[in-house]
């Protein structure tokens, strides 16, 4: 399986890995010209200050290491992309890979509003050429673009001056219309090639070289050579070859199911999200097995060791909720597994059943497998966990949350660089607060309905900001009803520039489709749109983000909320 991302993020050590590769692979594809991975190094360090988009697509196989590259400008003014470099690694046998990974830079195009592309090519035309021996391997070049509806450009002086531009050899300029009518207007094409030429090589607009290529420009639409092979050519549909978001989910909806009255934790949650995810660009990655060490970093070893017992003990028909809270002697504990639940326990309404401990481990292997695939590189990660987590303290359980999944996803990263956790469910986020309130290598934020009659009630006010080490890493915003989409986003706005002095190598994001209108359990009213534009914003922080399922109890709202809120998350990734 071949899988292709965009570098962006050059302090990040897998891009800088993934750079390396490319590096490697570039001389070797392109020995005659080693300084241009250096200049490719140059465009992506300084992209900010740019006024087009240099993207380096990379291609990696299962183990992650580079095996093909390509190189593309993108001038969103004119909708027009330059692909410079395209390559796959000349050492291994080429397996399509050449084709999988031009297909993919013309999704990548055609998501950010791409109408055509252009390229240079080797001459097919004997009088272009010193050696006639490579004109069949030409020839072939060129049908394999023709394949994908690419017509070689005639009628300029693109292919008549021998210049800096193309090293002092002639090319010959092909245009692919991207899926389009293969029609290229003169104006279009004029000021497509006048960016090439200034991208390329600094040239200024009326630089003489620059205005004779661009003049000589005359056709109106500009001469399209017909292709030697017509090919039907197929429409460009945004996620087949690019996945930008991958997706782990708590299979076994039914492992864990309570059909008490009140109790909305069902499995028809997860049906109606995956629902609501059909049709986007989404990779789903199968769970992994993470040792029990990962959860008992976060959570005490007695609440650990409490569940998987009393699971054990009860039958598949048992539900055991807690009756007594050790309010007075919490060192005197009952001798019956079921008389202690409220030990442990921080309200009456979470329930244990046999099936409990096991539901509640599979939910901390997919988070943590989401996890893991942020450190090794991707984007986007959704832990579609269920049960949910971020009740879960440090040392009790609640809120129909046993392990708390984003902490222990959290704490794993941790070990790789700071970690910003963004709490967006409409209760507040205790787990969080409770697991990382001493620690200054976690930033925990909330925005949640006011305790003062929300769920968990105890915890989440303003004036709890940590500490010791952690004081000032906890930041909480309670609100009162009414609150709609503006004044959501407002309180978001204020939420992610402390999030962004932080300067977090990763971003987890303990997500609540509660908060939407409607919610049998919440207050907020966001509408579709509204968590629509929270993701944008979220996506536009720029970081590797995992995003864990949290609640969220109105069917409806978790198709149409699941839809919006990753569609938003792959159109960013499109868009740079």
């Amino acid at each position: 399986m071949i899988k292709f991302r965009s570098i962006h993020d050059l302090a990040n050590p897998i891009d800088q890995k993934a750079l390396v590769e490319a590096r490697l692979l570039f001389w070797e594809a392109f020995p005659s010209e080693p300084e241009g991975i250096e200049r490719i190094e140059r465009l992506l360090r300084n992209r900010a200050r740019l006024d087009f988009d240099p993207i380096l697509l990379v291609a990696e196989n299962q183990s992650g290491v580079v095996i093909g590259i390509a190189f593309v400008f993108y001038f969103p003014e004119q909708h027009f992309g330059y692909l410079q470099y395209i390559a796959s690694d000349p050492k291994r046998a080429a397996r399509g890979i050449g084709g999988a990974l031009y297909e993919a830079m013309r999704e990548l195009l055609v998501a950010r509003g791409g109408q055509g592309v252009l390229l240079d090519v080797p001459p097919d035309d004997p009088k272009m050429v010193s050696d006639p021996k490579s004109l069949p391997l030409n020839r072939k070049r060129i049908g394999f673009y023709e394949g994908y509806g690419a017509r070689i450009v005639e009628g300029s002086d693109w292919d008549v001056v021998p210049n800096q531009r193309n090293e002092y050899y002639l090319t010959q300029l092909m245009f692919d219309p991207l899926g389009r009518t293969p029609r290229l207007g003169r104006a279009k094409a004029r000021a497509a090639i006048g960016r090439i030429l200034m991208a390329q090589f600094g040239y200024v607009a009326d630089d003489p070289f620059v205005l004779q290529i661009v003049r000589s420009f005359k056709d109106d639409p500009v001469r399209l050579r017909p292709a030697r092979k017509p090919a039907d050519v197929k429409p460009i549909v945004p996620g087949t070859r690019l996945r930008p978001i991958s997706i782990v989910v708590a299979r076994g909806h039914n492992i864990h199911h309570v059909k008490a009255r009140g109790y909305v934790e069902r499995p028809i949650r997860v049906r109606q999200i995956l629902k609501g995810l059909e049709g986007l660009p989404i990779t789903e990655v199968a769970r992994k097995y993470f040792p029990n060490r990962h959860v008992t970093a976060v959570h005490d070893e007695k609440l650990v060791s409490y569940l998987r017992a009393v699971c054990k003990i009860l039958d598949d028909k048992a539900i055991v909720y807690p009756e007594v809270f050790p309010i007075r002697r919490p060192d005197r504990a009952p001798a019956a597994l079921v008389d202690r639940v409220g030990y442990f326990c921080a309200d009456t309404f979470t329930p244990i059943t046999s099936a409990v401990y096991a539901a509640a481990r599979q939910s901390v292997d997919v988070a943590l497998t989401a996890a893991e695939l942020i450190q090794q590189g991707e984007r986007f990660a959704y832990a579609l966990c269920r049960p949910p987590g971020h009740h879960a303290e440090r040392r009790i359980f609640g809120g129909f949350c046993y392990f708390n999944n984003s902490a222990i996803a959290a704490n794993f990263l941790s070990a790789s660089g700071k970690v910003a956790l963004l709490d967006i469910d409409y209760h507040h986020g205790n787990g969080a607060q409770d697991i990382f309130y001493a620690r200054d290598d976690v930033l925990t934020l909330s925005i949640h309905g006011h305790p003062r009659h929300a769920y968990p009630n105890f915890s989440g006010y303003a004036d709890e900001r940590g500490e010791g080490a952690g004081l000032g890493f906890n930041r909480n915003w309670p609100t009162e009803a009414p609150v709609d989409d503006k004044r959501y986003l407002k309180i978001l706005d204020e939420a992610l520039p402390v999030l962004r002095r932080f300067q977090p190598r990763y971003l987890v994001v303990s997500l609540g489709f509660d908060i939407m209108k409607g919610d049998p359990t919440g207050s907020f009213d966001i509408s579709t749109d509204g968590l629509q534009q929270i993701a944008g914003r979220i996506a536009g922080l720029g970081l590797p983000t995992l995003i864990v399922q949290e609640g969220g109890y109105a069917v409806r709202n978790l198709r149409v909320g699941a839809q919006k809120f990753f569609a938003a998350l792959a159109d960013s990734w499109f868009a740079g």
